[in-house]
């Protein structure tokens, strides 16, 4: 499945075939995505990401939830429901972008996209972002996709260094 955002931006459903090109993109960013996200520094080898992906597509069958993020024909990074509670019509989005990526409206955007998404085909009624309380270019993506903040969680994200507070944000069906 594809999600079209604008000419140069696409989601892709996640797939087996693309565990290359995302062993690649997380070795060349390991530094940069670890300081957010412990699990990119544990990838080791094409094996590693081979069976993460697997794992992943796997989970997916049916109506997809993760997506690659393609800028320019080129993966640059991924969003997904990390939180799906179909019972209760709400999720959570986790994403990721590569250094290179930064800066260029691409996380906001593929938000916006795939919370329409969210909203239209998957019929939720929330949809959240759970953000450490210091993560900057996160918490401008929240705010810049109409995020209203609701709550901080204490130690409710881990990270290198230990947990740390997190904000989650939320928007709801209109």
């Amino acid at each position: 499945m594809i999600l079209q955002v604008n000419n140069q931006l696409k989601l892709s459903s996640l797939q087996q075939s693309e565990a290359p090109a995302y062993f690649q993109l997380i070795t060349q960013n390991q530094q940069y995505l670890g300081k957010w996200l412990p699990w990119a520094l544990k990838v080791k080898t094409l094996a590693d990401q081979e069976r993460t992906t697997r794992i992943a597509v796997l989970a997916d069958r049916g109506q997809p939830t993760q997506f690659s993020i393609y800028w320019q024909e080129r993966l640059v990074g991924r969003i997904s429901f990390v939180e799906l509670d179909r019972i209760n019509q709400t999720a959570e989005i986790g994403y990721w972008l590569s250094e290179d990526a930064q800066g260029r409206g691409i996380m906001r955007a593929s938000v916006e996209r795939l919370v329409r998404y969210g909203f239209e085909d998957l019929y939720l009624k929330r949809i959240d972002l759970k953000i450490a309380t210091h993560n900057q270019a996160s918490l401008g993506v929240a705010h810049a996709c109409g995020f209203e903040e609701q709550e901080i969680l204490p130690n409710a994200i881990n990270l290198v260094g230990g947990s740390v507070d997190a904000r989650r944000w939320s928007r709801f069906k209109s």
